[in-house]
């Protein structure tokens, strides 16, 4: 209804004469513009909500995976498994300098994040895979006494 008033009104400071056809014809095309750019824009950002959750998910439990796997394996295998945390925080600190200087750089970070929360994920499945033959192997060697 307001977008019929501010219409109207600045029909009347053009001073020009409008039959009610004519009226009609830019009232309502200009309304169900306007609401279809209202909808549009709650509808961008639920959805922009829902990626950031998503994305938030995939990393946490991409991430705890490395955290996990650093307290219960050794030194070693430890480090191999804290390998990607150090990729996640550097990437992190490139994506939020590189928005700093230029606001139009790094426009799918969310997309950049998840792609290193699912090669993450097969990252630390090979260096399971990897560990348990490690130590398979060395189980099954003679042992010389």
């Amino acid at each position: 209804m307001e977008s019929c008033i501010l219409i109207i009104q600045q029909e009347r400071k053009m001073k020009s004469r409008l039959s009610a056809p004519s009226l009609i014809v830019i009232l309502f095309p200009s309304s169900s513009a306007i609401a279809a750019s209202v909808s549009s824009a709650a509808s961008a950002d639920s959805w922009g909500l829902i990626i950031w959750i998503v994305v938030f998910a995939a990393t946490s439990g991409s991430a705890v995976l490395n955290i996990a796997a650093m307290r219960s394996w050794d030194r070693n295998w430890g480090l191999v498994s804290g390998l990607p945390l150090l990729g996640l925080l550097l990437w992190g600190v490139l994506i939020f300098v590189a928005k700093q200087l230029d606001s139009s750089s790094h426009e799918l970070w969310a997309l950049e994040i998840f792609a290193w929360a699912m090669i993450n994920l097969i990252y630390m499945v090979t260096a399971m895979t990897a560990k348990r033959m490690f130590v398979k192997s060395d189980c099954e060697k003679p042992t010389n006494s």
